[in-house]
């Protein structure tokens, strides 16, 4: 058992003790479970809780649904969500590596595809980002199959999709519009971040145009919780 003073409340000790773990890296995934815990500081359950919530509003740990809390990062890589600039060229920015794997790249009969672009298909790509250790985020993407002409597989892998059609297609984005949303991943998208099921994810909706109000893309980015925070900037 762990021995703790009671000079302060019992929670505020169990912080103190998680929290210097957690920051010296000591611990890593997954705590042990509140019964474990219980065990170990020889408290009650209710008093883990409030310690647990306390570290969980602090950004220090998270809770997958069925599967208990986990340690975040301390240093999580910041997307500035304004930004028309994709996750990779941003993470680029910040002088960090990023590593890209197409999943697909194919066409596809797309609902929307008539609407957007007159078409019945649409050239859908699914990629993976990952940094050096292990996949951060994943992406899937619809556009006019006009861009088949300037995108293969292999021009995407480690490069930016906006990259490549300011330089080849000549295509000057303009604006964006985006809807955020915190999700529980489904199994499809834990096994490409290799998550457990059920871990928090941030999703990124948005459409792109380009400068004649032109919509070049429709994407959906599943951010993993654990590596990736966003920036928002607001002015009056």
């Amino acid at each position: 058992m762990t021995i703790i003073t009671k000079k302060t409340p019992l929670y505020i000790n169990i912080i103190e003790k998680l929290k210097h773990e957690i920051l010296s890296e000591t611990i890593h995934g997954f705590l042990p479970s509140e019964a474990e815990l219980q065990k170990m500081f020889g408290v009650s359950r209710s008093v883990i809780r409030q310690a647990l919530a306390k570290l969980e509003v602090e950004g220090l740990i998270s809770k997958a649904q069925g599967k208990g809390s986990f340690v975040l990062p301390v240093n999580r890589i910041h997307r500035v969500v304004q930004s028309l600039n994709g996750l990779g060229m941003q993470i680029e920015k910040m002088g960090t590596m990023v590593n890209t794997k197409i999943i697909s790249f194919e066409l596809v009969d797309y609902d929307k595809a008539n609407q957007f672009w007159n078409e019945k298909q649409a050239l859908y790509l699914a990629r993976i980002r990952s940094d050096i250790t292990q996949p951060i985020a994943y992406i899937e993407t619809y556009l006019p199959t006009k861009y088949l002409s300037w995108l293969s597989p292999e021009k995407l892998v480690n490069t930016s999709l906006h990259k490549i059609l300011k330089q080849d297609a000549d295509v000057e984005l303009e604006r964006s519009t985006r809807h955020i949303y915190a999700i529980a991943a489904p199994s499809h998208i834990a096994e490409h971040l290799n998550i457990p099921i059920g871990s928090p994810l941030l999703l990124l909706k948005g459409t792109t145009f380009d400068k004649n109000n032109n919509i070049v893309e429709v994407f959906s980015t599943y951010h993993r919780g654990d590596k990736i925070m966003f920036d928002l900037e607001t002015t009056i």
